[in-house]
């Protein structure tokens, strides 16, 4: 009977000897994205991290410092998919003249076998994994669905190939058994992932759900806290998929919430006769900064809040009284 081999990732950096040469990080992302250029004010010779390979799948973890850092890749031979993220602070991804941009992290999925810039502005950890083609068992039109488009952290079968490769990287002893179950849960949550991308993108395109979310958006406008991810958790889909309903009508969501703000306390100001201060009213419609809600009151209408008010008034008392 065949023994079971213990696994256990490799750990590289901080020190530098002939079991630990200089820039194991290049050979690392070599593996999985090409050969790399690198451009950063510093060196990254003994970057330190993590590195894991079982049945095609290769992760990586490198702790970059926390400064600017640009990496170049002409792509591998064989097609695959890689996925990446950043850990404190956002991604940039450009392949094919295509620009994406994550929040840290979320994360960007792309092709390894095509030229990438890969751009921290922030530096710090970057989490990396190449698939290879064989084991992704997706057509071309659904791998469509996940490639170059910032996927939120927030999405569960992403949480759970994240969980997966976190722990393939952290665990010091498992056994070969162990390694290959785990690897091949990971490879058989991505048909999920995607499938869970395409319902998302359904049910943000169905008929009502432009009013639901603008319904929900009028609801919360004294809510200075109010987000996009509680419009997301309102309507049960993910704040990329309210982003893009919201885009296709030629706005954005804080644009959105802010005209929607605005408009109120224009038809507050020209319609009531109370006597709440300029500072309280724009607190009363979601506002933390009263000279931030003057400002871009003004930018809208042409004049400030204050001015408005009273305009309103000179006209109620002269029609009022001829």
């Amino acid at each position: 009977m065949q023994r079971n081999q213990e696994i256990t990732p490799l750990k590289f950096g901080a020190k530098t000897d002939k079991e630990n040469p200089k820039e194991l990080w290049r050979l690392v992302l070599r593996e999985m994205l090409g050969d790399v250029e690198l451009a950063c004010d510093g060196t990254l010779s003994d970057t330190p991290g993590l590195f894991f390979a079982r049945l095609g799948l290769s992760l990586t973890t490198l702790y970059l410092p926390a400064m600017p850092v640009r990496f170049w890749t002409n792509g591998l031979v064989d097609p695959g998919l890689a996925i990446m993220r950043a850990m404190e602070g956002p991604l940039v991804v450009e392949q094919r003249q295509r620009r994406t941009e994550a929040s840290a992290g979320d994360v960007i999925f792309a092709t390894a076998d095509s030229s990438l810039t890969i751009a921290l502005p922030q530096g710090g950890r970057l989490d990396c994994a190449y698939l290879p083609a064989h084991v992704l068992n997706m057509s071309a039109k659904q791998l469509a669905a996940v490639l170059m488009r910032p996927i939120s952290q927030t999405c569960l079968p992403l949480q759970l190939l994240i969980t997966y490769a976190g722990y393939m990287l952290q665990q010091q002893r498992q056994n070969d058994t162990h390694a290959d179950m785990m690897v091949r849960h990971f490879y058989q949550l991505l048909p999920v992932l995607v499938a869970e991308l395409a319902a998302d993108a359904a049910r943000a395109d169905s008929p009502d759900r432009l009013a639901a979310i603008k319904a929900a958006i009028a609801a919360n406008l004294s809510n200075n806290t109010f987000s996009i991810a509680d419009v997301a958790r309102l309507q049960g889909v993910s704040p990329r998929a309210i982003q893009k309903r919201l885009q296709r009508t030629g706005t954005t969501f804080s644009r959105y919430l802010l005209e929607r703000r605005l408009d109120a306390a224009k038809d507050a100001l020209m319609l009531r006769q109370g006597e709440a201060s300029i500072t309280q009213l724009a607190y009363d419609f979601g506002f933390d900064d009263p000279a931030y809600f003057s400002r871009v009151f003004r930018k809208r209408y042409g004049l400030r809040p204050s001015e408005l008010r009273q305009s309103a008034r000179s006209a109620n008392a002269a029609a009022t009284f001829p």
